[in-house]
């Protein structure tokens, strides 16, 4: 089945094109990518001259716009064939420099303002953010490199594009979108759980004066020490901080006292072939529930999805993202384990009484 796209070249001109297994892949506080099929038809013979650096493509669907990255085609008999690659046009972000720097103390408005200043972008801040004291300035760099690797940790923000508008939140998504049971509309799902980075206790130094002293000092013991022991992380030291309180939120946030844990399923169906969206909201940040054929129940995050919205006949895909560790739903699954063990141990306890007291009465049984 051919669907509708329209390229445009960098002089402005733009053609539609009929294309082929079109799909779309979004990852959370990343730029989405796109790709496609077309032939090289008579309908289709500017959009193939059109295949050239700084190209774009709307897709109608999902209504944005995307820059071409790579285009392979292929001969066919008397035909030539394309296989097309896109990234979002967030990637233009790429095309400023920000020579100057703000130094010292800075809201995320003013940052923001810097990086996109003399472009096509612009931005909405839909939550309130704290100041953040910048020891090296903050500039110097390409804008998309300030705006993905600097401000969003520094400010703890998540974003998304929509086109050249920049949406900034302190999370993204909402809870309770979704549930997803094995065995009705999801099957075989996995996770592994990485044990090796737990650390319950830390301690932070803040800027060190003159005479060697600490403006700030800072401790934290994480209350899951009280299920994995004290396990010290390395002592974080930070210019940045002349206050304890300041000090005491950033080594917390610093601190990983929960294993990392990845979820998993090969896929999710519909019944009537309804799509993810007809049942379940999984846009990009939502949680919801997953539940497997042993009852055991979790709280996940959609941090991926791969989706085609020109094929209803295609399955989409998701990525589950870490699920922060739940304390109180590990205590209560080894205290499970306990009185599981104590159950099998009572029991194995009255078989050898049974057995002793039969072999005592001399009571025998021939097992065949």
């Amino acid at each position: 089945m051919s669907n509708l796209i329209f390229i445009k070249q960098a002089i402005g001109d733009e053609t539609p094109c009929r294309d082929y297994n079109l799909s779309v892949t979004e990852t959370l506080n990343e730029l989405s990518t796109l790709s496609f099929n077309f032939d090289a038809t008579v309908h289709n013979g500017v959009a193939a001259q059109m295949m050239s650096p700084q190209s774009t493509v709307f897709v109608p669907e999902v209504s944005q716009w995307f820059r071409l990255t790579n285009v392979n085609p292929t001969s066919l008999g008397n035909v030539r064939s394309y296989q097309v690659s896109a990234v979002h046009v967030g990637t233009d972000l790429h095309d400023k420099y920000v020579e100057t720097k703000l130094t010292a103390t800075q809201s995320l408005e003013n940052c923001m303002k810097l990086i996109t200043a003399d472009t096509r972008f612009n931005y909405v801040i839909h939550d309130d953010f704290s100041n953040y004291s910048f020891s090296d300035g903050f500039g110097g760099d390409y804008a998309d490199s300030l705006f993905m690797n600097t401000l969003k940790d520094d400010f703890g923000f998540e974003f998304y594009f929509d086109n050249w508008t920049i949406h900034i939140y302190k999370s993204i998504g909402q809870s309770d979108q979704f549930v997803f049971v094995d065995g009705y509309n999801a099957s075989k799902i996995a996770w592994t759980e990485d044990y090796s980075n737990i650390r319950t206790k830390i301690k932070g130094l803040g800027k060190q004066n003159d005479d060697g002293t600490y403006a700030a000092t800072a401790e934290y013991t994480s209350p899951n020490a009280e299920i994995w022991g004290i396990k010290q992380s390395a002592t974080v030291q930070d210019d940045r901080f002349t206050d304890a309180n300041s000090l005491t939120d950033y080594i917390k946030s610093q601190l990983q006292d929960y294993p990392i844990i990845q979820y998993t399923m090969e896929r999710a169906e519909f019944e009537h072939g309804a799509k993810f969206s007809d049942i379940n909201d999984v846009k990009i940040g939502n949680s919801g529930l997953l539940k497997d054929r042993l009852g055991v129940e979790v709280d996940i995050r959609i941090v991926g999805k791969t989706y085609y919205p020109q094929d209803s006949k295609q399955t989409d895909t998701i990525t589950f993202g870490n699920k922060i560790f739940d304390s109180a739903h590990n205590w209560a699954m080894q205290q499970r384990a306990k009185d599981t063990n104590e159950h099998i141990g009572k029991s194995v306890k009255q078989l050898s009484q049974d057995v002793t007291s039969m072999m005592n009465n001399g009571v025998w049984y021939i097992w065949s």
